[in-house]
């Protein structure tokens, strides 16, 4: 009875580890103990980390900018765009870069794809005479190349940017409302949502532009091939197509497109944030409006003031080349999309995505720059409070913070070459005019130079 007793004991100790047994969830009497039924199967998934099921604290917004722009830069890495750790944590502190990280492998392909479009386009440009449209091309993926270089480098320094953003956050009034905290949240994914499926739109409207412009070749049969050859003539005329190179080629292109569209995203979203931020301490400035408070109120909330101009100071080192960008690209784009509008369009198809286009690229322009400019509004906004302050509540302190309100220009700027105000916008304006009046002078009808059908120069 006792060699019994040991030998099951043994047992025990011993098929957990030569199994490697996962708990069923069901018990059994085993020599007279209850114990829980052990299984062999599925043992290897215990070197896999399952996603964690999510709670209502996961649905729950702490009202930051980092839980806030979370969910887009997820969806910007997917394409390959700001390579960061721990984004999808709450923690700021736990966001962190590497190099030897999948992502910022995954950013070098990408990167290596678009700089070989880039210069295989290049070549095409220089292998005839001067056309528009092949600059176009070329000035396209040259500007994603250095946009995809420009978010390794933001990248490297979200972290830290993130943290002094958060913690800039935590001084000023909170708010206990959870519909008032989710507010930026909800705001940044619509705009989000719209920006990107406006963006998708118009690829998809290229891609029908593109097969009912394909023409009918007798000697190809295929109709994928005939599409990859004809929209990238610059590459499949130097290297012999395949299939694979094709959807590769194509798939880089997508990164490529999704990349022009998110630099201006980025932007508008960062803005959004700043001025959000300033939006709060205006509130709470606000609901003291005319009222006679404490010089140690005044000094707390020129602080904080204080706080969120050096946050935007901040900022801008880090994302002025990208606003820079934005900026010109899209200026350069506008003009080369008026002059274009003076070619006759082959089908109502391609005029629909002609205008589609050049409607959602103004849209974006003006987006980026109201609201870059709207930075700049709400840090004057608190000018308006100070200004009604009774006589008898005048104090230094509220005299220091309306004197750094007036005297200090608060704003995004282009690499601070120029502030980003209301009054860009007329700037732009009135330079997109200049230079479509010089281009005009210099339209004629571009026709194609290669046979889509042989690859031979015409």
């Amino acid at each position: 009875m006792m060699r019994v007793s040991q030998l099951s004991t043994m047992a025990r100790k011993l098929l957990p580890q030569v199994l490697e047994p996962r708990q069923t969830g069901k018990i059994v009497r085993f020599n007279g103990e209850l114990v829980p039924v052990q299984s062999k199967s599925r043992a290897f998934l215990k070197h896999f980390k399952y996603p964690k099921r999510a709670t209502r604290e996961n649905w729950i917004h702490d009202g930051s900018f980092h839980d806030a722009v979370s969910g887009l830069l997820i969806t910007a890495q997917l394409f390959s765009i700001m390579p960061v750790c721990g984004i999808g944590q709450k923690d700021t502190t736990k966001l962190h870069f590497s190099w030897k990280s999948k992502r910022i492998f995954y950013s070098y392909a990408a990167c290596m794809g678009t700089a070989f479009l880039a210069v295989t386009s290049t070549i095409r440009f220089v292998d005839r005479n001067f056309n528009f449209s092949r600059l176009t091309g070329v000035f396209f993926y040259f500007y994603n190349l250095y946009g995809m270089y420009c978010f390794v480098r933001v990248a490297q320094k979200w972290p830290v940017l993130m943290q002094k953003w958060f913690n800039v956050e935590q001084l000023l009034p909170q708010s206990s409302n959870i519909i008032e905290r989710g507010k930026l949240a909800n705001k940044i994914k619509l705009i989000s949502i719209l920006v990107i499926t406006l963006s998708l739109m118009e690829h998809m409207l290229s891609i029908v532009a593109a097969v009912y412009y394909t023409p009918n070749c007798p000697n190809i049969k295929d109709p994928v091939k005939m599409f990859f050859k004809s929209n990238f003539l610059f590459v499949f005329y130097y290297f012999e197509y395949s299939e694979i190179r094709g959807f590769v080629v194509k798939f880089i292109n997508v990164i490529s497109t999704f990349v022009w569209s998110y630099i201006d995203l980025f932007v508008i979203i960062v803005s959004i944030g700043l001025s959000h931020t300033f939006r709060r301490i205006n509130n709470h400035l606000m609901n003291h409006k005319r009222e006679k408070m404490t010089e140690q109120f005044w000094g707390e909330q020129r602080q904080n003031y204080r706080n969120i101009c050096d946050l935007v100071r901040f900022v801008d080192d880090a994302i002025s080349i990208i606003t820079m960008l934005s900026i010109s690209s899209n200026l350069f784009f506008i003009c080369a999309s008026i002059l274009n509008s003076l070619n006759t369009h082959p089908a109502l198809v391609h005029t629909v995505y002609f205008w589609f286009g050049l409607a959602f690229l103004i849209g974006r322009t003006l987006a980026v720059s109201m609201c870059t400019a709207a930075v700049n509004d709400e840090s004057q906004r608190p000018f308006e409070v100070l200004r009604a302050i009774p006589r008898d509540g005048w104090c230094v302190e509220a005299k220091r913070f309306a004197e750094e309100v007036i005297n200090d220009t608060v704003a995004l700027t282009g690499m601070k070459f120029f502030n980003m105000t209301r009054k860009l916008v007329l700037k732009v304006t009135g330079s997109i005019i200049t230079y479509e009046l010089v281009l005009i002078q210099f339209h004629q009808d571009e026709t194609a130079d290669y046979d889509l059908c042989t690859f031979r120069r015409t």
